[in-house]
């Protein structure tokens, strides 16, 4: 029976894990670095015990365990994690990035991996909760079909590129440019709202604009899930603003998204609601650094 193991049991691999374990899949494994340091301690143990994983103590228990090693952590880890883990994987094993990262990163993680170990690039295209297992997924690389594969047996929709690494990363990449802008343009607009007392008024304006049903639910649940993730998404569209550089494509609106981000990290948005989303958009105003 082929195994999974997750590198890293945040948000994405939690939601993963729990929809693979409804689907029949046992056996499923986590490690994360922060298992034993509070608070992130105990929220990490709920999670596993609800998606009925279990979690090891370290890097290289996991990998010894798994024959399939998913990464899934901050897009800036991506590499540094890939040299310490490289000497501990072996032949025969695939090992995924799931990481929201830019083409350019995932060839320099695919290059530490060593021979014999099949690497696949895999671009998440959705949002995890809510999807859980079955957000769509773009996978590219040398062990991009044996992964869909296994995982489309579970009910997973990862679609298989033609081609190498990178690929599938930087279709993500390129669709964050609207996406994470999107969110901080909302975000923008609420906070500015508020200053009348008309930030439902606004949201309500919007939705109608763009003709989309019970709009007000949808943006309240990008921006709650925005300021709490704010860290890792600034370091990925760090990494899409030094992709448009070295294409010599005009990089304004992803810098502009890049810089609201960061202004989400310094609000401390993340540490005030202890690192779960809050339940609606207007809390997030009793958090703002005035």
């Amino acid at each position: 029976m082929t195994t999974i193991g997750f590198l890293g049991f945040g948000e994405a691999s939690f939601n993963i894990a729990d929809g693979l374990r409804e689907e029949g899949m046992t056996g499923i494994r986590a490690f994360d670095a922060a298992w034993q340091t509070p608070p992130a301690a105990a929220m990490i143990a709920d999670r596993a015990e609800a998606a009925g994983v279990a979690l090891d103590p370290s890097a290289a228990a996991l990998i010894a365990a798994v024959d399939i090693v998913v990464c899934s952590i901050s897009a800036n880890a991506a590499v540094p994690v890939a040299r310490e883990v490289a000497p501990l994987l072996r032949s025969g094993q695939v090992y995924v990035d799931l990481n929201s990262a830019g083409p350019d990163t995932k060839l320099a993680v695919e290059r530490l991996i060593p021979k014999g170990v099949a690497f696949v690039d895999v671009a998440v295209m959705g949002t995890v909760p809510g999807n859980r297992h079955r957000v769509p997924m773009l996978a590219s690389g040398a062990g991009a079909a044996a992964f869909a594969a296994f995982g489309n047996a579970f009910g997973m929709a990862i679609t298989a590129l033609d081609g190498p690494a990178g690929k599938a990363s930087a279709s993500k990449m390129f669709r964050s440019i609207f996406m994470k802008g999107y969110v901080m343009l909302l975000l923008e607009a609420v906070v500015a709202g508020r200053k009348f007392g008309i930030e439902e008024d606004v949201l309500a304006s919007i939705g109608q604009s763009l003709g989309v049903a019970d709009f007000r639910a949808t943006a309240s649940d990008l921006m709650c899930r925005a300021v709490i993730h704010a860290e890792r998404r600034e370091h990925e569209m760090a990494e899409v603003v030094a992709t448009l550089d070295s294409l010599g494509v005009d990089a304004t609106m992803s810098v502009a998204g890049r810089e609201k981000l960061e202004w989400c990290v310094r609000q401390g948005f993340r540490e005030h609601f202890g690192g779960k989303p809050p339940a609606d958009f207007q809390d997030i105003f009793a958090a703002l650094q005035t």
